[in-house]
Formats: structure tokens, sequence, C-alpha cells
């Protein structure tokens, strides 16, 4: 039987994916070879689940170190297996051994950017090899990452004027072949270089990006028809394409094209991101550990290009979003804070860190607080109108020095708890307004670390209130957070005088609470005030 490897007809060489893919971090380590691949998606490499029979196309070496005795073995191994190719990180090592077996054997070594994760590479060499398989030849013929020569093939193919959208609706390129009728929405959008706000808006892009294939949008008057795609790598949304349907008459045939171009656009859209995702994903990296926190902030902050005299503070948002399928909407969202915070202050970083967004201000912005306030409420107000999200911010304590960002960030989560647990309050809270909750925040965690700094009499009043229902710790603390004045505190409690006295009589003879101790006193209230915090 024939070797896959050496079939001449169909399939991609080598060189044609590296040229294809040129730019996006994968280079050949082996000798160059007229060796052509099949237009399969690549194979995951598992040593612990080797499945029998032959193979073909490229294996991603996930986990082969160029310098373990094993490694040389596994390129042998795909290579009798049927593999046309092996994709290997170098990790910063020779793989000068590994290029050798690969020539040997008469299979092609690539070497991928350590930076670069698998899941990516492995979603670029897919976009590359549908490209190959399904998209137009007029199409494949133009260079990739010229997305304004894509959008005029697409619209000569299709016959309509087309727009490439990113997920937050910018509009990355549009066509220009003479002739097309376009509206006042497509003229506006290409003006702004964003697609105008209108109320519609939200249901057609979830009906786009929820279709498998193309989706006939009708307009609204005067507005014209479009027909759009969503331009996906793997289940990855990239994007969209829309084309203006000005006559009504685009068919079947032009829903496949379409469809078609939507394979090659997300190779040109991966390629466009991959440099621009790499540097910011490095410069979110060195933001993420500065939040953090540790010996090395100036270093940090040097490769930031951030002044180190500070002063510094932390904005924090946290949006209210579904676990799954608001991946778009969170995209949106990281979007929206990124461009309000690099308008407040040119060069801001922003990171996401589990699901909080953070933004680091210097210098002058990080000395006026109430100004990041602002920004924070315009980030709140927008994200409810424009994409129905519901967020919550915070702004840390202002730092003058960088070991102190960290402690911003701290402050920033804090009043985010308080934030979240504050029925009918704002959105937008700031460390300097809640300095005395934060104190208590913090004794909280040391009353809970450390069990003996607890009042015992407040143990067992809170005791007693658990299996019982009674409110003798509301009574007392309030009674002492009003200053023993019993008018007050029986209004707060909703109660009349003489129950008020009642209870404190109660307390005095179930639990010995001594109001005229003042250190026992102080010790009680902040046993039973922390005690909210849990």
């Amino acid at each position: 039987m024939a070797d896959a490897r050496d079939s001449p007809a169909g399939g991609i060489g080598v060189s044609e994916l590296l040229a294809v893919l040129d730019g996006s971090g994968l280079r050949l380590a082996s000798r160059p070879s007229s060796l052509r691949l099949p237009l399969t998606s690549p194979t995951l490499f598992d040593p612990l689940s080797v499945s029998p029979g032959p193979h073909a196309g490229i294996l991603l070496g996930i986990g082969v170190h160029p310098t373990d005795a094993d490694s040389p073995r596994i390129v042998r191994d795909a290579a009798r297996r049927g593999f046309g190719a092996v994709i290997v990180k170098s990790l910063g090592l020779s793989v000068d051994t590994l290029a050798a077996v690969a020539d040997a054997e008469g299979v092609a070594l690539l070497v991928v950017d350590d930076e670069l994760d698998w899941r990516q590479v492995d979603t670029l060499v897919n976009s590359a090899l549908a490209s190959a398989s399904e998209a137009d030849n007029s199409l494949s013929a133009t260079p990739v990452g010229d997305l304004f020569a894509l959008a005029n093939a697409i619209a000569a193919m299709i016959g309509g004027a087309t727009a490439i959208e990113d997920l937050q609706t910018h509009i990355l390129a549009y066509s220009t072949v003479p002739g097309q009728i376009i509206d006042a929405d497509r003229r506006e959008g290409i003006l702004g270089r964003r697609v105008p706000d209108l109320p519609e808006n939200a249901a057609q892009y979830a009906a786009v990006f929820r279709a498998p294939g193309a989706v006939r949008v009708p307009g609204l008057t005067p507005g014209l028809d479009r027909l759009a795609v969503a331009v996906r790598a793997g289940a990855q949304p990239l994007g969209s394409i829309w084309v203006v349907d000005a006559a009504g008459d685009l068919d079947a045939d032009a829903e496949r094209a379409l469809e078609r171009a939507a394979d090659m656009a997300a190779l040109h859209l991966l390629r466009a991101r991959s440099t621009a995702d790499l540097a910011r994903q490095q410069r979110a990296e060195l933001l993420r550990r500065l939040l953090e926190g540790g010996d090395d902030s100036r270093l940090l902050a040097s490769q930031l290009g951030l002044d180190p005299a500070g002063p510094f503070v932390v904005l924090a948002f946290q949006p209210e979003l579904a676990p799954t399928g608001d991946e778009i909407r969170l995209l949106r969202l990281i979007d929206l804070i990124a461009i309000q915070c690099e308008a407040h202050q040119p060069g801001s970083e922003c990171v996401v860190i589990g699901t909080t967004i953070y933004a680091l201000f210097g210098g002058q912005a990080g000395s006026a607080p109430a100004e990041v306030e602002a920004v924070a409420e315009r980030v709140v107000a927008r994200s409810g109108s424009a994409f129905g999200i519901t967020v919550r911010a915070a702004v840390g304590s202002s730092m003058l020095t960088l070991g102190g960002i960290s402690r911003s960030r701290q402050d920033a989560d804090l009043v985010l708890l308080l934030v979240g647990g504050r029925p009918g309050g704002g959105r937008v809270a700031s460390a300097r307004d809640a300095r005395s909750q934060l104190t208590l925040l913090e004794l909280a965690q040391v009353f809970r670390d450390t069990p003996r700094l607890v009042s015992p009499v407040a143990r067992r009043i809170r005791e007693l209130d658990a299996g019982t229902g009674t409110e003798y710790a509301r009574t007392v603390r309030t009674y002492l957070d009003c200053s023993r004045d019993s008018a007050v505190t029986a209004d707060l409690l909703s109660v009349h005088q003489n129950t008020l006295r009642y209870r404190l009589r109660r307390a005095r003879e179930l639990f010995g609470v001594d109001l005229g101790n003042p250190d026992d006193t102080l010790t009680l209230w902040l046993s039973l005030r922390v005690a909210e915090f849990d």
C-alpha cells in the first residue's frame, strides 16, 4: 500500500502550509522537502494511549521534550505509522537530534513558538487545512492577512457589498467594488469603522452566531437585507461577514460561497490576531504577576513601561454572566473596559483573573481615585445599556509604591464583596469611602484565623440565637452601635423600648453581659460586628 505521505495528488505541501501560516510562529526544523500532507485534522500525541493502525497528516507532539531520551523514538514511530509531519516546541533547546531523525525517516519536523498555546496551534493548522480544502480558488489567491482584498474577493464572487467584523463589531475591512449598492447603516459603519448601535443588533448577532451556516438578515426600512455568516476556528468564534443583498436575489449558491469564504476569513483573522494576541497575553501575564505581588515588582513594572514613582490604583470589574454561553458578551465587555481605560490613561493595562477584570492606573491617574470612579461609572452604565450586562465595580486604595499595587487590588476585591452584599446599593464603590468596612472585613478574617480572640460571651449568644431563633446578638450589637440610646435602638429594631430593656436584662442573666466594663464591651461588640462579614 502506498504511503499517504507519498501521494502527489491533493493535500497541501509542507512549504505551502508554512507559507499560509507565515508569521504565526511555526517554522521548519528539518530539511526542506516536497512532502504533501493530507487535509485531515492534526492528531494529538498521547503517550498513554497510542491507537493502532496507520495514520496520516500531522502529529502535535504535546509534551515531547527535545532532549528527552524517548523523543527520537516518538518521532521515528510517528513516521513509521504514516504521519507526514510532527510539530514540537523547542523549549529554548536544540532540536537538531529530532530533526536528524525526521530527515532519516522522511518526515517534516516543525517547531512552534513556546509561547503559543497548543489549542491555538491546533486551531491555526486546522484553519489552514480547511482553507486549502474548501475555499474558492479566487479566495485562495488572496494574500493571507489582506482583509480588504478578501472583502473585495467575496463581494465580487457573491455580488454584494461586503464587510468583515470582529467580535466587538469593529469593521476590520470592507469591499470597494464599483457599482455595488449600500445603505446608510453600511455608510455609517465604514465612516466610524464600527457597526452603528441599533436596537435590533443583539437579536441579529445572536441569530448569526447560533447558526451553523449563512443566515439571511432582513433589513429594517430603509435598510437593506443582508446575508451573514459567523467566522469560526473550530468552535471558537472570531468574527462575522456581512454581505448586502440589495436586490434580495442572493440564492443558496451565494450562501454556500459565503460559508466557504468564512473558512478563508478564519485563517486571515487568526493570522491577524496571533501576533497581537501573543503580545497582549505577555503583557497580561506581567500585569497578573504585578497584581499578585512579589519581590520582582520593579522588574515587572519596567517590562510594562510603568513609572515606578507611582502613585497607583487598581480598578476591578465583576460582571454577572452565565457560567457558559456568554463568551462573546464577555469579550465585548473586556473591549469596552480596555477602550474606556485607554481613553482615561493611554497605555493603561487590563487583565482578566478568574471572573474579575482588573485595570491598573499610575501617575496622575493613580492619584485621582474620583476620576477613576467616573471611568467605572461609565463602564457600568454602558455595559448595561449596550450589552445588557450587570457589572459591579470597585476602586482600590491609592498606593505610593509598586509594592502597594497588590494591596490596592486586594482592597478592590474586598470592596467588590461589600458592593455585592449591599442590597439596593450602587454598582460602583471605592476603598476610600469604605475604609472602616474594609478594616472590619480584615478583622473578621483575623478572628476566623485566631478563634481565641472572639469574645466567649459573643460565641454563646450566637449559638443560642442559631439554635432557638432569638435575636440577642442583633439586639446587643444594635444597642452598642447606637451608643446605648434606647429610643434610637428600639426604633431601628422596630420594638417597644420596654421590649428592648427586657432583652438586655435577659442577656445579662443568660450570658453575663456586663456593658459597664469597657474592655469586655469592646471585645463583645467587635466579635458581634465582624461576625456579620462571615
